[in-house]
């Protein structure tokens, strides 16, 4: 059970802070021989009014501890991964500050987004770095929203209808850091009355330097099954650097407290090939403990050329 703080400041304007604490190690070691510890130390706390209780405030605080053998080194940094106050009414949505803003709809790849888009080589695929920005969302209807946003260099508009069929979004992003705009699309819904999840993400990339343009996007189904299976493809493909890429995730829960799941990337092309295995055991409500690892085939010219193979163990605990 996580342990909770809370403080009720007094007065007619009380606000009521909720505090979390989690610890993360991840030790790694790979086939170079080098060894590395990653240990971070994240501090959650949530702010919430008990008269104003549309208004949030979120602050996450982390220390990371990093070692690495080859260089020998060692650093340690404080960061702010969440730091945020957002106002959620009816039919509008402000948020304003270092945020993870959602776009796109691809699991292992995500073309479009240019704020933090998806490393499905990283150990912890969720830990997605927040950007400094200004978000808006307005509800045109029940069914059909528009949303901005803007940080430094770069920004996004997106107008998203919910329909019988499938959820389908149409957006647009500019982007000062690679000079680029972009004129994409978001599709997600079901495969008829079949439980197949359909999705689909990319766009019309225009270069303001060059001029040149180029397409990219992913296609995507899952499939989840009683027994705790659960499916889940994407194919992507880019018609600047003519690369088709194919990744499929397994993952199983074959007892209450075990967890698998197996990652398969290749580029269809080079033949350069990712399989990623992992499993993650519940030590107890507050604790897991989980391993896996990296197994590359490629090349120095490949998709991923220099990436060595690798193994992790992880572990996890929150108050």
């Amino acid at each position: 059970m996580i342990g909770f703080v809370n403080i009720l400041l007094a007065g007619t304007l009380a606000i009521v802070p909720t505090l979390a604490i989690e610890n993360t190690n991840i030790a790694g070691y790979d086939e170079l021989r080098h060894c590395s510890d990653y240990n971070r130390l994240r501090a959650d706390i949530t702010l919430e009014h008990e008269k104003y209780t549309d208004v949030l405030g979120k602050l996450i605080i982390d220390n990371e501890t990093i070692y690495t053998s080859k260089p020998n080194h060692l650093q340690n940094d404080p960061s702010i991964y969440r730091a945020y106050l957002q106002y959620r009414g009816s039919k509008h949505l402000w948020s304003i500050g270092k945020q993870r803003i959602p776009l796109g709809v691809g699991r292992i790849w995500n073309p479009i987004d240019v704020f933090n888009p998806i490393d499905f080589s990283a150990v912890e695929t969720s830990e997605r770095i927040g950007t400094e920005s200004i978000r808006y969302e307005y509800a045109v209807s029940y069914l059909s929203n528009i949303d901005m946003t803007v940080a430094k260099d770069k920004g996004a508009i997106r107008l998203k209808g919910y329909f019988d069929f499938a959820d389908v979004g149409l957006v647009g992003i500019w982007d000062r850091e690679t000079d680029e705009d972009i004129v994409g699309w978001e599709i997600e819904g079901q495969l008829m009355e079949t439980g197949i999840e359909l999705r689909s993400e990319g766009g019309r990339f225009y270069n303001r330097n060059s001029g040149e343009q180029h397409t990219e996007f992913i296609i995507g189904a899952e499939y989840g099954f009683e027994n705790s299976l659960n499916l889940l493809g994407e194919y992507k493909y880019s018609d600047e650097t003519k690369n088709s890429d194919i990744g499929a995730l397994v993952t199983y829960q074959p007892a209450t407290l075990w967890f698998c799941s197996l990652l398969m990337v290749a580029n269809i092309d080079d033949h350069s090939t990712l399989i990623a295995p992992s499993v993650e055991y519940s030590l107890s409500d507050e604790m897991t403990l989980s391993a896996g690892s990296f197994f590359y085939r490629r090349s120095n010219d490949d998709e991923f050329g220099q990436a060595s193979n690798r193994y992790y163990m992880r572990w996890f605990i929150h108050f």
